[in-house]
């Protein structure tokens, strides 16, 4: 009798053991499923908008600027609370350098940001290392661009 009341006992308390720990876990792994989700948003759009003023900067268009830099330093701000340790550095070399993507410095500052922006998704670097990746991030067009064989 009391040996089975010892294992009902038992069974009962390792049940809500068990109950509480995979609760925990699993809230756990949401926060860090939403973090990760947040990172990757942040890092699309402050890439999205920094290459869009560049491509209108060097295009010559001034409209809709404003807009586009206001996009950017959310994007920026929320990568400064949320990003990765590596990247959040990075970032701040890059707006150091000044942020357009007009000078040599500020070229290569960028594409250590995207190295550093794919190792904090889990991406090793290394893989993209041999491409002529610089090349492949700041032309602007393709090598056949169909509008200029139309001129």
């Amino acid at each position: 009798m009391i040996s089975v009341l010892t294992s009902s006992i038992i069974a009962f308390f390792t049940a809500i053991i068990v109950a509480i720990l995979g609760h925990f876990f699993t809230a756990a792994r949401e926060r860090k499923n939403e973090l990760a989700e947040t990172r990757l948003k942040a890092y699309i759009d402050f890439i999205n908008a920094t290459t869009r003023l560049a491509a209108s900067r060097r295009l010559g268009v001034e409209t809709n600027e404003l807009e586009g830099l206001a996009v950017l330093n959310d994007a920026k701000a929320r990568i400064c609370i949320c990003g990765d340790k590596d990247v959040v550095e990075e970032l701040t070399r890059f707006w150091e350098q000044g942020g357009t993507l007009e000078k040599e410095s500020e070229l290569q500052s960028f594409k250590r940001l995207c190295f550093k922006i794919r190792k904090s998704l889990g991406c090793d670097w290394k893989e993209i290392a041999p491409f002529e990746i610089s090349k492949t991030l700041f032309k602007l067009e393709p090598s056949n661009f169909s509008f200029k064989n139309k001129q």
